[in-house]
């Protein structure tokens, strides 16, 4: 018998591979005879036979069985169709498509084929990364005693050993690193003591020979890089390929080498935007996470990761790099297991076929108000608390429970919408899946707000950020077309119910006495309306129990502003932009959208500058005080006007960050800077594709026929020179976002009253 923490998995051939985390720090290598199925479904049994009796696909199947499941969530009945074990569980994808070329389109139904065999592993036997458990090994296969809860709010963990590997390159200044150059050097820092092991040799063997065996004297558990999938890796197979050298760096023996992908990435689009996913590179025993690669890391670090992965029950090298989207998929695909719902290949629940008039009226998203323009003072912002999630989870919205077949009679209708219902008699798989999502999350956020000790503090808000990104996308992905339990008529509905709660939010706070100056989805701006008293402390309380005893759902005061500055559209200035406004707080905290302080592709130097302007209004109570600081404002402009002027800036300050939209040869033949700096990029033998990062600097904006507007950062050097006037300018903008609302406005570098 084993005991410990479940730490790495992964399939191999028909076996399951489990690395276990013991309290003694040493690590356990077991295996488990498993293999992934894959469902068949017909209308016609006999074709059961035909796929038993084909050669091509029996050669990969190791068992097959006649099994009971729902086919589809709005099925009330099991369906009996046929499982198939695989001998190699990674090959799922291989035998479902040769399945599916054997019969005519829509004569086979394929299922569960796209679930990763470890995450299918994890739901059938109920255990998920890092729970605790005894593991007893016996002839039937691994017995799996967990000792843990997914509930669990203050579950223990083992002290994981963490490294950050850095890996150097020999190369000039100015050029790109390329796979034919040399190691110069490789850092790996130990994040329990901050030690910094340095590899420097004279040959490149020696510094392979003695990574590897850093590797295995550290014994890391996590291995985070900057850049691990995109370059790091990739370049480290391909230098140790030079040299002739099997570069093992994970904890398996004998495991071959690493190998590089057979491809760099894709390219995806998602929420309006085009992202690149690199190829991932796996160290099997430990896990790999590129830091460049992890939205999760990003935002809540590695107890947000390991919150995520044991809810979701997905390995961790997976969570790390998964989109929020699939994290909550995977949570899904969980509880269908549970209910014994198959899991389709392809989406099959169709949209309710609607009449123009009734998608007229039934497909308008969310409510917005447009902001009152200007500069307002004693505003309140009060938001819902994770209201669609709430909604989707207290009214029973879900792909079967909208226009359910069991309830045509149903009396739990849909606010706005003619015959829109939901179902009377069953759950549905969303809410259900969102009940520990919402729960856990209410559960952290008290726990970090009574805590007193500053690393629980900072571990309960990692924890409740990485579920509050799981619930943001659980809306998005009721309506995505490539969701497996999603459907539009849901999506619909969640709308309905929102615009119906905050219509009576509005005439709820206007009851109260006050104007709304804004409104968006799940948050309200208000204001006491004109020649009345502001308002105390007692007054948001009461206007927040009105709401609340009105609509059923939380609402919180997410602060009172001293003044709040609702800013324009660019390109009308008399339309409001919802998400675009700063203000600060009673507390001088500042909140703000949509300007360049707060967007992710302002240069470091103009989004620290407005920042050093915004705290220094934030000290102002009125608007009359923010107009009195124009001097300290302007004397700060002209400070950093001087820094450009005489070059004291540093060029890694100035960079712009663009995602790229398309490939290279894909845009158009207009010299624009972000062209011109992919052409200079692609001259040195680097193409970026789809949504990938480039960064660039503005070196001569206004000759438009010139081939160097802009140089990527990778080929800046010390000589390279920026364009002076046109950074001037974008100060001259990011001044002007601040001041302007005010009153003040700067024009070719000098300030005017507006």
């Amino acid at each position: 018998m084993f005991s410990g923490w479940l730490f790495d998995a992964y399939a191999k051939n028909d076996k399951m591979v489990f690395w276990i985390r013991q309290s003694n720090g040493g690590t356990v290598r077991i295996e488990d005879e498993w293999s992934h199925p894959i469902y068949v479904a017909t209308d016609d049994n006999s074709r059961f036979q035909e796929i038993l009796e084909s050669e091509d696909i029996t050669k990969h199947i190791s068992s097959s069985e006649i099994v009971p499941k729902y086919e589809k969530l709005t099925d009330s009945e099991e369906s009996m169709v046929l499982q198939l074990r695989l001998k190699d569980s990674n090959k799922a994808t291989k035998v479902a498509s040769k399945i599916e070329k054997k019969f005519r389109f829509g004569k086979i139904r394929l299922y569960n084929v796209d679930v990763l065999p470890t995450q299918t592993y994890f739901y059938e036997h109920g255990i998920f990364p890092t729970c605790y458990c005894h593991i007893n090994t016996g002839k039937s296969g691994l017995d799996w005693n967990v000792r843990d809860n997914v509930w669990s709010t203050d579950y223990q963990l083992p002290q994981f050993e963490n490294i950050h590997l850095r890996v150097f390159p020999k190369v000039l200044e100015g050029t790109i690193p390329r796979y034919t150059d040399k190691i110069d050097h490789i850092e790996i820092q130990k994040y329990s003591t901050d030690e910094i092991i340095w590899i420097k040799e004279d040959s490149e063997i020696d510094i392979f020979c003695k990574l590897m065996k850093q590797m295995a004297n550290t014994n890391a558990d996590f291995v985070l890089t900057d850049d691990g999938d995109s370059f790091t890796f990739p370049y480290l197979i391909e230098r140790a390929n030079s040299n002739s050298i099997k570069l093992e760096l994970g904890r398996e023996k004998d495991s071959g080498g690493l190998i590089k992908p057979a491809k760099e990435g894709t390219s995806y689009f998602s929420y309006g935007k085009i992202f690149f996913k690199p190829s991932t590179v796996k160290l099997p025993g430990r896990i790999h996470i590129d830091t460049d690669n992890s939205f999760i890391m990003a935002e809540s670090g590695l107890p947000g990761l390991y919150e995520l992965a044991r809810i979701c029950r997905m390995p961790f090298h997976t969570a790390s790099r998964a989109s929020i989207g699939k994290c909550m998929s995977s949570l899904q695909f969980y509880h269908a297991d549970k209910k014994n719902v198959l899991i389709p290949w392809k989406p099959t629940l169709a949209e309710h076929v609607k009449g123009l008039d009734e998608l007229l009226i039934a497909d308008r998203g969310g409510m917005i108000l447009e902001p009152r323009i200007g500069v307002h003072e004693n505003v309140a912002e009060l938001d819902f608390v994770s209201l669609y999630p709430t909604i989707m989870q207290k009214m029973n919205i879900s792909a079967e429970t909208v226009f359910c077949q069991c309830c045509p009679d149903s009396k739990l209708q849909v606010p706005g919408l003619d015959n829109y219902y939901r179902c009377e008699k069953r759950k549905g798989l969303v809410p259900i899946a969102l009940e520990i999502l919402l729960s856990k999350r209410k559960i952290y956020k008290r726990l970090r707000n009574s805590s007193t000790d500053t690393k629980l503090r900072e571990m309960y808000n990692a924890r409740q950020t990485a579920l509050k990104w799981v619930l943001v996308t659980s809306f998005g992905y009721l309506g995505f077309n490539n969701a497996k339990f999603g459907r539009i008529d849901a999506h619909i509905a969640v709308c309905a119910f929102d615009r119906h709660i905050l219509i009576q939010t509005i005439r709820t706070a206007e009851q109260q006495g006050f104007k709304i100056l804004h409104a968006i989805v799940d948050s309200i701006w208000v204001q006491k309306k004109a020649g009345e008293r502001n308002a105390r402390a007692e007054d948001y309380e009461a206007l927040k129990q009105a709401i609340e005893n009105e609509t059923h759902f939380d609402i919180s005061l997410e602060g009172v502003y001293k003044w709040i500055a609702f800013v324009p559209s660019k390109i009308n200035d008399i339309v409001g932009v919802p998400n675009r406004y700063f203000g600060v707080f009673e507390d001088e905290t500042l909140k703000l959208r949509g300007i360049e302080a707060r967007r992710h592709d302002t240069p470091i130097f103009f989004s620290n500058y407005q920042q050093l302007v915004l705290n220094m209004i934030a000290e102002a109570d009125t608007i009359y005080e923010v107009k009195m600081m124009f001097p300290k404002i302007r004397y700060m402009f002209e400070k950093h006007l001087t820094f450009l002027k005489e070059r004291k800036v540093p060029l890694n300050e100035l960079a712009f960050t663009k995602r790229t939209s398309k490939a290279f040869d894909e845009y158009e033949d207009r010299n624009t800077i972000e062209k011109n700096a992919l052409s200079n990029l692609r001259g040195e033998g680097k193409s970026l594709r789809a949504g990938q990062i480039l960064k660039y600097i503005i070196t001569d904006y206004y000759r438009k026929g010139s081939k160097i507007r802009s140089i990527p950062i990778e080929l800046a050097t010390s000589q390279t020179k920026y364009d002076i006037k046109r950074y001037c300018e974008i100060l001259e903008q990011v001044t002007n976002t601040v001041t302007e609302p005010f009153g003040l406005s700067i024009k070719n570098q000098s300030m005017i009253s507006l």
